[in-house]
């Protein structure tokens, strides 16, 4: 299947410390520091660049989402200035 990244800048990431509820940080044991009630943390967190996001993505898909963006900046740079 291939190793999953980060989206933001294709680096490792791991499972978000902080809770759903408000934000704060979650104890060992699950407890929200802020709320003092159980929580789950939700989403990841990059390991590269501490972005937080919802989904991964393999490292192809990654890179050829990385690809088409500098094939499309490519193609709008000679539409600007060949006109």
């Amino acid at each position: 299947m291939g190793k999953y990244v980060s989206p933001c800048c294709g680096a490792s990431y791991e499972e978000a410390t902080n809770s759903y509820c408000c934000g704060a940080k979650i104890s060992e044991s699950g407890l929200c520091y802020e709320c003092k009630d159980h929580a789950e943390s939700e989403g990841y967190t990059c390991d590269e660049c501490d972005e937080h996001f919802e989904e991964y993505e393999t490292e192809y898909e990654y890179y050829q989402r990385k690809r088409d963006d500098y094939l499309e900046d490519k193609a709008d740079a000679k539409r600007k200035y060949d006109e």
